[in-house]
């Protein structure tokens, strides 16, 4: 049972895949991620949102009825008189009534349209919001995707470094017991050897680490011993560099600072006055004795409609603090803006920076690489020709080995510096949840 669930898991969530690519991560990542989902939830809010003040376009509609008892105390009092807010009843007892009212905001200089607009802004930002949390979640991959390759390649040239270590210690015990090898050095090569074997294990550790955050991130279950992760591919010419105003994110901005702008348009307009259109239909039902007598009576009454103006004058300075708010959050954003470009242009040219010394750096390492393995080659013939001994040649293979894991390290490192270049520029149309 248990080997049936196992190779079930295998064959749905890529258990047993040896090799897997940035690439597919990536893809995983995005079509399983719950940080793009809330994202994505939060955008069908804001459109939820817009059919809500859609609504404020139409004309609303509302149906009344109350129904009272009704005794008066005064016997002199023959029908309903108001004073203020103060009703004196008549002396019918029973009461009834039914209303159906209509209002519509004819007019109020756009204040509702703005509303609209300022919708539009919102979604907008929420859809390039999922497009700024796939990046970073693309980054945070790329960081563990990286850093896992760099523990997979230590392990592999630490491994065959550590059998040469071994080798190595072994010659040198063989050494100090002809004393021709002083116990020092003996000492120094156990240490170094008990070093690697750390590494290793470090190595070993940090590989599962970030593995483990991987399939956390991408939602496939990679296997521990058996993943075999590919290369990065990407080219460092390839790349197009665009300005920080193609970018997602200075498209977040940017409508975030349109919707600021409306948003300070409508507050303007609200110090305006509001035309509406209202209109009542009555009816009317009353008994002196019997309330099923008096709601059985209802009939038409009356009708009326009208127009109104409202016009706020005065709200205790509120339009002026409303007012200061608004315009010292659009210059925040705009604050914003410019920090996120500062540090977006900083970012590109760290990265450019960053990728022309690895490359330096690579070709001198390989031309290094390239000596030390002719130096092999030539300690060989000097041992075959007794002119050196088995250290030196055991010494000259861990150079190249650790020459061979640094010049693998500055390959990693560019191509992660130049995936990381390429995600940094991504334009919205690049995304994959668009």
């Amino acid at each position: 049972m248990k080997q049936t669930l196992f190779l079930t898991t295998c064959m749905v969530s890529v258990l047993c895949a040896s090799e897997i690519t940035f690439s597919e991560l990536q893809s995983a990542a995005s079509a399983n991620s719950h940080r793009l989902k809330l994202r994505t939830i939060d955008s069908s809010i804001e459109e939820a949102r817009l059919g809500s003040v859609y609504s404020s376009l139409y004309p609303q509609l509302s149906f009344g009825y109350n129904g009272e008892y009704n005794r008066n105390l005064d016997s002199t009092s023959s029908s309903s008189i108001s004073v203020g807010d103060t009703t004196i009843n008549s002396t019918v007892r029973h009461k009834d009534s039914l209303s159906l009212r209509m209002n519509y905001e004819l007019y109020h200089f756009g204040t509702t349209l703005k509303q609209i607009e300022m919708s539009k802004n919102e979604i907008a930002a929420k859809k390039l919001e999922i497009c700024n949390e796939e990046t970073k979640l693309h980054l945070e991959l790329l960081d563990h995707y990286a850093t896992a390759q760099k523990s997979q390649s230590e392990q592999r040239y630490k491994t065959q470094m550590h059998t040469l270590r071994q080798e190595l210690y072994t010659l040198k015990q063989r050494l100090y017991a002809a004393g021709k090898e002083s116990r020092v050095s003996v000492g120094d090569e156990a240490i170094r050897l008990i070093d690697l074997e750390r590494d290793i294990e470090r190595s070993h550790m940090s590989y599962d680490e970030n593995l483990i955050a991987l399939t956390k991130l991408s939602h496939i279950e990679l296997n521990l011993k058996e993943t075999q992760l590919l290369p990065l591919n990407t080219k460092s010419e390839e790349i197009h560099i665009g300005s920080f105003e193609e970018n997602s994110q200075a498209r977040q901005y940017q409508e975030k600072i349109l919707q600021k702008n409306s948003e300070i348009s409508m507050n303007e307009r609200s110090q305006l006055p509001v035309i509406s259109m209202y209109s009542n239909y009555y009816l009317y039902g009353s008994d002196m004795h019997n309330a099923y007598d008096a709601l059985s009576s209802i009939q038409p009454n009356s009708w009326n409609a009208g127009l109104s103006v409202r016009w706020n004058l005065f709200e205790g300075f509120k339009y002026n603090y409303e007012s200061a708010r608004l315009h010292f959050e659009r210059d925040r954003i705009y604050e914003e803006y410019a920090l996120a470009k500062r540090e977006f242009d900083a970012n590109t040219q760290t990265k450019q920076e960053h990728l022309e010394r690895l490359a330096l750096l690579t070709k001198n390492e390989t031309d290094a690489l390239k000596e030390t393995h002719s130096k092999i080659t030539m300690t060989q013939r000097l041992r075959a020709g007794g002119e050196a001994d088995a250290v030196s040649e055991v010494s000259v293979k861990l150079e190249s080995l650790e020459r061979e894991l640094t010049l693998e390290s500055e390959k990693i490192q560019h191509a992660y510096e130049a995936e990381s270049l390429k995600l940094h520029h991504r334009g919205v149309e690049e995304c994959k949840t668009n």
